[in-house]
């Protein structure tokens, strides 16, 4: 995926959940559970698990202290998250 493929309102499958580009703006990214389609909650999430990574390796770019939702991510960051969720 290429950065200039980033657009606003997009919703990308990234493995077990779904990246949600912000309606407004490009920086704006969530993490949506594809179960249930909302918000993914860090009450929800085990220990040790690639949620607890997330949070720890993005977490200068964290908008909530609830959910996985981020601001002012440039597009190479929301892509190296989108890979990472992607990985086994």
């Amino acid at each position: 995926m290429e950065k200039s493929d980033l657009k606003k309102g997009m919703l990308i499958n990234a493995g077990n959940f779904q990246v949600s580009i912000g309606t407004f703006d490009i920086t704006d990214v969530a993490i949506i559970s594809k179960s249930n389609g909302r918000f993914v909650e860090f009450k929800n999430m085990p220990k040790g698990g690639k949620l607890s990574k997330v949070k720890r390796k993005f977490k200068l770019w964290l908008n909530s202290n609830e959910t996985f939702t981020f601001e002012r991510m440039q597009p190479e960051t929301t892509i190296e998250l989108i890979n990472f969720l992607k990985k086994k």
